[in-house]
């Protein structure tokens, strides 16, 4: 169904040309033909999408079925073409960047990062340029967006110099590659900086989701003069970083040991466990406990407990993750075993992508789970703007002593606020 409405049109135009070569071949309109009908029922359903069915005519002594479906094309195929020709127009020309343009900002991608960049320009400055380039047609942006007098959609690959060149580079305020395709992002920015003819003299950002893909370029490729204009930026890496802070700053942590479980091991849960491996405050009390639905893909315990070990922090210790499904009660069980020689304080960090299952996670726990488990604190990776909603939710389902042991993380915001930092104060 979804790659129907991708190439809804295409279906349609050849809908319609079978539809009515098939009319056209059975109606009276072609008796008089001397050659083959098959030649002159195509060139008759080629015309309905240029001159329409007043310049064919109709058949004479045919079935009504038959001028029922003559009908329905002549009025769908002109309607078809005039659709293509008005895209045609709002993408060629109408969204065509201006030669002139100069001191707007370029924002290749628009998917969570790159709308909330937008989003922080716009509140910035609610008139400067923006040249979006976004290759996805079906991008839920995309026609808000157009909208905007002063934004231009370019719906285009933004790995290519040309594109790049046709968003005016060289005159932009600033270069802001956004999407989560770390190789993408790398790859224009080389791509940029390997044409000597473009001289850029605007900061270029980048977004890195692997960390050690980020330390690895930081330590190499953006030393060279060449990528001296070349920002690295890590939004999810920031946000995780000032929850960390504010929990140790609000004394979450024990002299005694801590425990930290996460739940789920995505980007975000991978973020929260390098910055506790780094903390220099960590002790050898502490542990890491993961719950995780499939085999984290390029996890190494060792790897990981010899990078704990490396760091100037004593080593904490790692437990092997726990694959289940982590809405089950046996779950929870194996994980309190874990659990059951100490009586350290229990940071829960429910990581996943996915706010209504987080939260429901954290309260099944607090409901029904071991006891152990349900003196733990929770804090939810919420993303949705509707987190006072799911706060109200929550008020509803456990008591005032329990709620107040889940927490709700507002990453879209923690994420606005780390964008802001990283980008628009530094491109200030």
């Amino acid at each position: 169904m979804r790659r129907l409405l991708l190439y809804w049109k295409p279906v349609c135009i050849s809908f319609i040309l079978a539809v009515s070569f098939t009319a056209f071949l059975h109606s009276d309109m072609l008796t008089h033909v001397s050659t083959s009908k098959i030649p002159s029922a195509i060139y008759y359903s080629l015309s309905l999408f240029v001159l329409g069915g007043p310049g064919i005519g109709l058949p004479q002594e045919s079935s009504p079925l038959l001028e029922c479906l003559l009908w329905a094309c002549y009025f769908l195929a002109p309607m078809l073409t005039l659709s293509v020709v008005y895209e045609f127009i709002q993408k060629q020309l109408l969204n065509r960047v201006p030669r002139r343009l100069a001191g707007h900002t370029i924002l290749c991608g628009m998917g969570r990062n790159g709308r909330l960049i937008y989003e922080l320009i716009r509140e910035t400055d609610k008139n400067h340029k923006i040249v979006i380039i976004e290759k996805g047609d079906s991008n839920p942006y995309a026609q808000q967006l157009s909208k905007d007098p002063a934004t231009w959609w370019v719906q285009n690959d933004f790995t290519r110099s040309a594109v790049l060149q046709s968003a005016r580079v060289d005159k932009a305020a600033r270069i802001i590659f956004s999407t989560n395709q770390d190789l993408d992002n790398l790859n224009a920015v080389v791509e940029l900086q390997s044409h000597r003819n473009t001289v850029l003299h605007a900061p270029l950002f980048c977004h890195l989701g692997d960390l050690e893909m980020l330390d690895n370029f930081q330590q190499t490729l953006f030393r060279e003069p060449a990528y001296r204009c070349v920002r690295v930026f890590n939004g999810y890496q920031s946000a995780t970083k000032r929850l960390y802070q504010r929990l140790r700053g609000e004394d979450f942590f024990s002299p005694h040991g801590t425990v930290f479980i996460l739940f789920g091991f995505g980007r975000f849960a991978r973020m929260l466990f390098t910055h506790i491996l780094q903390d220099p405050m960590r002790t050898a009390n502490d542990e890491i406990l993961m719950v995780t639905d499939r085999p984290p893909a390029g996890f190494d315990i060792e790897q990981a407990s010899s990078q704990g070990r490396a760091s100037e922090s004593r080593p904490c210790k790692i437990h092997e993750p726990i694959i289940n499904d982590m809405h089950l009660s046996a779950t929870w069980t194996i994980l309190e075993r874990e659990l059951q020689p100490h009586v350290k304080p229990i940071l829960a960090f429910v990581c996943r992508d996915n706010d209504i299952a987080n939260l429901d996670l954290a309260i099944s726990i607090k409901l029904r789970g071991p006891q152990r488990l349900r003196d733990a604190t929770f804090i939810c990776r919420m993303y949705a703007k509707t987190v006072k909603d799911l706060s109200d939710m929550l008020d509803h389902r456990l008591t005032p002593r329990q709620s107040k042991d889940v927490l709700l993380f507002p990453l879209e915001a923690e994420l606005k606020a780390a964008f802001f930092t990283e980008i628009i104060q530094v491109a200030a």
